[in-house]
C-alpha cells in the first residue's frame, strides 16, 4: 500500500466506498495494527498492511453466520488469516509458496496454552543447546556443526548458492539450528515446522542480502553467537503474538499450499461469507526469486511455484505480450474462482496495483472489471494515487496516475 498519501477517488455504495476509503487510508494513519499480535513476525514482500486487511476482514465478515469462513486465496504471510482470527472467524488461507503457507500458519497457530507453552520452551532449549555445542567448538578448535544434506537439493550447487551470502562461522550456527528441527521433526513434525519459521525470519538479517526484494550485497558484522539469540528472541516474538490472537475464540485456521485454480479442492463452492485477498501486481514481484535463499537453506520445495506464479515479473521479461494475454485470463480465472466460492450476496474485496510491466503501463482496476463473471458486480471501489513515481513509471503512465485500489465485488 501507498506509504506516502495521495488523492483518493471512489465510486459506488456510498457507505462501501467510505470503509473502502478508511482502509486505504489506513496504511498512512494508523500506526498500532501493524506492531500488534503476529504481524511482526516475519517480513514479507508486497505484505497487504494490516491495518487494511482489519478494516476489509470487520466488513466483510460482519454477516458470516457460524462456521461460515473469510478466504484469502492469495493469503502470502497470513495477514489476512490473523485478522480474521482476531474476530473469533473461521478463516482458509491457499497459496502456492512454500515458504508463505509455512508463515501463515505460524503466525495462526493458536493451539491449546499447553502446546504454545511448548513452542517456547522447545525452542529456548534448541537454542541454548546451539549456543553451547559454538561455545564448545570455539574452545575445541573444531567446527560447530556439519553442513546438512536437504533431500532434493544438489549439495554441492546449495553449498556454492548459500556460502555467496552467509559468513561461514554464521552458516554453520544456522545449520546446526536447522539440524536440531530437523531432529525434532521426527517427533513433532507440527511442532519443528513452526520453529523452522522462526529460522526462517532470522534468515536475512544474518545474511549478507540487503533484503526480500533487493539482492544487492552488503557486508553484515554478525558476531558468532548472534543468529541464534535472535532465533530464540523470535520464538519469544511468536509466543507473545500468538498468547494474544488466542485470546478471541475461534477456529484454528485453515492452510493450504494450492494454486487457486484448484481451489474448489479445499474450498466447497458456495460456502465463504466473504474473501479479503491481494492477487500479485502484473510484472512487478518474483516470489521465486526473492525468497530463493530461504529456499535454499530450509530445503522448501519450490517447482510448483517456479510453473505456476500468477503474473511474475520474469514472464513478462521472457515474452511481454504473451506474458500480458496470460496474466489477464489468469485474473480472470482467479476471480471466477473466488465468485464460486462465495455465499449468495457474499462480498470480495479485491486490494490490487497497477505496475509497469517490461515498460508497459498495467492498469489493474481495468483489468479487474474485465475479468468480472456474471454472478459479480462491482458494488464499489477506492483508489489511491502515487504520487512518487520513477522515471520509467513517469513515462509508462503519462497524464493518467499510478494507483492503489480497493474493489468491492459482490455475489447476486
Amino acid at each position: 500500500m501507498p506509504r506516502t498519501a495521495g488523492r483518493i477517488h471512489r465510486d459506488g455504495l456510498t457507505s462501501t466506498a467510505t470503509v473502502l476509503v478508511e482502509a486505504l487510508e489506513a496504511a498512512q494513519t494508523d500506526k498500532e495494527t501493524a506492531d500488534t499480535l503476529t504481524h511482526p513476525f516475519h517480513t514479507y514482500p508486497a505484505r497487504l498492511h494490516p491495518a487494511t486487511a482489519k478494516i476489509l476482514v470487520e466488513f466483510v465478515g460482519e454477516d458470516a453466520k457460524r462456521n461460515q469462513a473469510i478466504l484469502d486465496p492469495f493469503c502470502g504471510s497470513g495477514t489476512v488469516l490473523v485478522e480474521a482470527r482476531a474476530n473469533g472467524l473461521r478463516a482458509i488461507g491457499t497459496d502456492l509458496n512454500p515458504l508463505a503457507t509455512l508463515v501463515a500458519r505460524a503466525k495462526t497457530w493458536t493451539v491449546p496454552p499447553k502446546k504454545r507453552n511448548q513452542l517456547r520452551s522447545v525452542g529456548h532449549a534448541i537454542a541454548g543447546a546451539a549456543l553451547a555445542a559454538g561455545k564448545a567448538a570455539r574452545r575445541s578448535g573444531t567446527d560447530t556443526a556439519p553442513l546438512r544434506r536437504v533431500a532434493g537439493f544438489d549439495p554441492n550447487a546449495r553449498n556454492r548458492r548459500l556460502a555467496a551470502w552467509f559468513a561461514p562461522h554464521v552458516r554453520r550456527e544456522l545449520e546446526d539450528l536447522a539440524a536440531r528441527l530437523d531432529e525434532l521433526a521426527t517427533e513433532d513434525a507440527e511442532l519443528a515446522s513452526i520453529l523452522t519459521a522462526c529460522l526462517s525470519a532470522i534468515l536475512y538479517k544474518v545474511s549478507s542480502r540487503t533484503s526480500d526484494t533487493d539482492p544487492t550485497w552488503t557486508d553484515r558484522n554478525v558476531a558468532r553467537g548472534q543468529a541464534t539469540r535472535l532465533f530464540g528472541q523470535r520464538v519469544e516474538l511468536l509466543v507473545a503474538g500468538l498468547d494474544d490472537l488466542a485470546k478471541v475464540h475461534a477456529p484454528l485456521p485453515e492452510v493450504h499450499e494450492l494454486d487457486i485454480r484448484k481451489l474448489s479442492t479445499v474450498v466447497p463452492d458456495g460456502t465463504v461469507a466473504g474473501v479479503v485477498t491481494s492477487p500479485p501486481y502484473a510484472g512487478t514481484y518474483d516470489y521465486a526469486e526473492h525468497q530463493r535463499l530461504r529456499f535454499d537453506f530450509l530445503g522448501l520445495r519450490h517447482r510448483d511455484l517456479d510453473a505456476g506464479e500468477l503474473g511474475s515479473r520474469r514472464s513478462f521479461e521472457a515474452d511481454p505480450h504473451e506474458a500480458n494475454r496470460r496474466w489477464k485470463k489468469a485474473l480472470a480465472g482467479s476471480i471466477e474462482k473466488i465468485a464460486a466460492t462465495l455465499v449468495p450476496g457474499g462480498a470480495a474485496a479485491i486490494v490490487i496495483g497497477d505496475s509497469v510491466a517490461k515498460g508497459r503501463a498495467m492498469f489493474a482496476l481495468d483489468d479487474v472489471r474485465e475479468a468480472l463473471p456474471g454472478d459479480l458486480v462491482i458494488e464499489a471501489w477506492a483508489s489511491q494515487e502515487r504520487p512518487m513515481l520513477g522515471t520509467v513509471e513517469r513515462r509508462a503512465f503519462g497524464d493518467r496516475p499510478k494507483a492503489e485500489h480497493i474493489v468491492l465485488l459482490r455475489r447476486a
